[in-house]
């Protein structure tokens, strides 16, 4: 089997730090290829200094691209056009990003190197917003039941062998405002829990581990949902899926996947839903 390969970005602040500490877990848990990308804003035509940007690259991670687990690559360009283009043409299995300013909660991916990076490359994005300590134990993954948010938590599986998996999924009454009888919301609900009797089996038939996995039905919203995932363990991490055909403008809870991470204050990962048509075809 051909080891995974993990690349993570950093300018170099003190920002980058989580996400590279997170990297380095994932390469151990993992035996994995890490690439460690710094974007030099500089045009093709101006070559970066190597040199001191290896030794500033070394003070920055405390990382070695000596020995072949380690690279070290250095894009011209805008950071978040060349990061983008750098995984694709690296073909990497998974990207690592910290969040692109702490000021408020509110202030996390939008307009940000963040945004336009999960809007711009096929590969799955983790997002790291708290300190790495240990390699995750647990996984709340979202689901709308399409193909999309399956082929999401099937990817997480793979790049996250070793942790427990429950998936979630919110579900309302249609035109509640009308409809308060009893017996309707009942009704729904019996419904939405065979759907998610059919999704689990669905999953386990494609990936078997999944035998293991727990589910929850919750009646509310996308962020409800995921916050009752999360009582099982704070520290657990987020799965998503995301329309790749709508730009990443929705998430696979029918919500918005830059609201979720604006304001899940947990590390999330993003998988574009595009690899489901992929396999599909």
């Amino acid at each position: 089997m051909t080891a995974p390969t993990v690349a993570v970005a950093t300018d170099f602040s003190a920002r980058a730090d989580r996400a590279i500490d997170r990297a380095k877990i994932l390469q151990q848990e993992l035996n994995a290829k890490l690439y460690v990308i710094h974007a030099t804003n500089l045009p093709i035509d101006d070559p970066p200094d190597t040199a001191a940007l290896d030794r500033k690259m070394r003070i920055a991670t405390g990382l070695s691209a000596q020995g072949g687990a380690t690279a070290f690559v250095y894009p011209h360009g805008l950071p978040p056009n060349a990061i983008s283009a750098t995984c694709e043409e690296l073909n990497v299995d998974l990207l690592v990003l910290g969040p692109a300013r702490y000021n408020t909660l509110g202030d996390y991916f939008l307009g940000t190197a963040v945004d336009y990076v999960l809007r711009h490359t096929t590969k799955p994005v983790l997002v790291v917003k708290n300190r790495a300590h240990q390699a995750y134990q647990q996984i709340v993954a979202g689901t709308d039941f399409s193909p999309g948010s399956a082929h999401a938590i099937v990817e997480a599986t793979q790049l996250f062998p070793r942790a427990k998996v429950h998936v979630v999924h919110a579900w309302q009454v249609p035109f509640q405002a009308f409809n308060k009888d009893a017996y309707v919301a009942e009704e729904v609900e019996r419904d939405q829990r065979k759907q998610m009797d059919a999704f689990m089996r669905e999953l386990i038939a494609r990936q078997p581990r999944l035998v293991d996995a727990t589910h929850a039905i919750v009646r509310g919203g996308t962020f409800q949902a995921i916050e009752q995932g999360l009582e099982l363990d704070p520290s657990a991490l987020v799965v998503l899926g995301s329309h790749g055909t709508s730009g990443f403008k929705q998430a696979t809870l029918g919500s918005i996947t830059s609201d979720l991470l604006r304001f899940l204050e947990t590390d999330t990962l993003v998988v574009n839903a595009k690899g489901a048509a992929n396999q599909e075809a």
